[in-house]
């Protein structure tokens, strides 16, 4: 599997600097898809950590 970085401190997935979801969803932040940068993209598999603490 590839290694991706994530910077992303709250992500449930986010182990030291790297994702360690089985797979990722990126999608466009923009509602006309006219993605011209990567600022344009968001993270679709972004869990927050604290959701998975609350339930316990």
């Amino acid at each position: 599997m590839p290694r991706i970085k994530c910077s992303v401190d709250d992500c449930l997935y986010q182990e030291g600097s790297e994702c360690k979801a089985s797979s990722i969803q990126v999608r466009p932040t923009a509602m006309d898809h006219m993605i011209t940068v990567s600022d344009d993209t968001a993270c679709g598999t972004f869990v927050p950590r604290h959701t998975i603490t609350m339930k316990k």
